[in-house]
């Protein structure tokens, strides 16, 4: 197939009716519930959560910016590509792109990967898994490319999960916690990363990772914050906490530095060459600075840190990682220093990070002036390398 504009990273909503299909019975009392917000909207009821999440900002596409909301959003409000791959095919048609490297909705995976029974885990993450492949990505699995989600039980797994994804086909696989289960990466992950390089599957990260404890951490706080009445996204400091949510999309990728820091100086990728890492919507603007700055680390302090690696840092980041952008004028123009055989163009469909349908445009805005064969691979042709599109 012919590969001419690629989204790296897309996402979807999750039908109305995906847990009563793919969830077995026994776990649907416990699965999300599909609730209406404070607004009249559609929103989903996840795991801790004392407020339901709204599907607002994640069916967006075709809204002018001064009709995004976050609450009193419908599925009947939302497009049909939102959440059917048949129909994300013509939107797909409509906006020109050729192909959509897709991730699990974070809010409805989390719902599951931070659970402690280690059968309801499971069983939440296969429901997606069959659902992605089975369903929302069978209509054209050559455009519709699904990357599976790893679960959060431990690193037999982990192993597990990866090695039957290859065996079916699978173009990569996407890891919201370390392969181990632990908070830290740590040598219990080392067999993960072994069996990702024997296949050459890469691995996904969709900005951070959250072990099972943290994720239990997190919604013990959420429930504690309520119960003293603290500002929420609903009621009369609706305004303050709002203000604050959209505050901090916009450093999303601050604790990104630090994974792959994690990885490159404890030497991952020096032990497996052909280990893959993508890091996911977090943006390329800030990465050559992070470059020039972990490089600068490494020669100061490498006489007595006991670094085990043989190359500077970003000799690694260089072969052995990616990222994806949606809008980053400024990764554009520092591109080489980011890599060109690294960046990624994405449009974040459905969620409100997209330009749906005027994506061609925009990157006729933003790139226009590139040469022809660096347009080619940031827009499409690394992800058609990395994740193996024409294999």
């Amino acid at each position: 197939m012919d590969y001419r504009i690629v989204s790296a990273d897309a996402h979807i909503l999750e039908p109305k009716d995906i847990w009563k299909t793919w969830l077995p019975a026994k776990y649907r009392d416990r699965a999300p519930q599909l609730v209406k917000d404070a607004e009249g909207g559609d929103a989903w009821l996840f795991a801790g959560a004392t407020e339901p999440d709204p599907i607002g900002l994640t069916a967006t596409p075709g809204m002018p910016f001064d009709q995004f909301r976050w609450t009193g959003v419908t599925y009947d409000d939302a497009r049909a590509g939102c959440y059917s791959g048949r129909d994300r095919l013509k939107d797909m048609d409509t906006d020109g792109v050729d192909a959509e490297i897709l991730f699990a909705p974070q809010r409805t995976i989390g719902h599951f990967l931070g659970d402690d029974d280690d059968e309801f885990v499971l069983a939440g993450v296969d429901a997606y898994n069959s659902f992605l492949t089975e369903e929302f990505c069978s209509p054209d699995p050559k455009r519709l490319v699904g990357m599976i989600q790893i679960p959060s039980v431990g690193i037999d797994v982990s192993v597990d999960y990866l090695l039957k994804a290859a065996a079916r086909g699978a173009r990569g696989v996407v890891i919201s916690n370390w392969p181990s289960g632990r908070d830290t990466l740590s040598d219990d992950d080392e067999p993960f990363w072994a069996a990702a390089a024997e296949t050459g599957l890469p691995v996904c990260i969709h900005i951070n990772l959250f072990s099972r404890r943290q994720r239990q951490a997190v919604r013990a706080a959420a429930r504690k914050a309520a119960e003293a009445g603290h500002a929420s996204l609903y009621g009369g400091k609706e305004n303050k906490a709002n203000a604050r949510a959209v505050a901090g999309l916009g450093g999303v990728f601050a604790s990104v530095p630090g994974t792959i820091g994690q990885l490159i100086f404890t030497g991952v990728p020096e032990r497996h060459p052909g280990l893959h890492i993508s890091m996911i919507e977090t943006g390329v603007g800030w990465i050559p600075h992070f470059l020039e700055q972990i490089d600068d680390r490494y020669w100061r302090n490498r006489s007595w840190g006991n670094i085990p690696i043989s190359e500077p840092p970003s000799y690694y980041w260089f072969r052995n990682f990616s990222a994806t952008f949606i809008t980053d004028r400024n990764g554009i123009a520092n591109r080489h220093g980011v890599g060109l055989d690294n960046i990624m163009w994405s449009t974040d469909y459905p969620h409100h990070g997209n330009d749906w349908p005027y994506s061609r445009k925009v990157i006729n805005e933003t790139m226009g002036d590139l040469p022809a064969d660096e347009r080619a691979k940031i827009v499409a042709g690394n992800a058609v390398r990395i994740f193996g599109l024409n294999r």
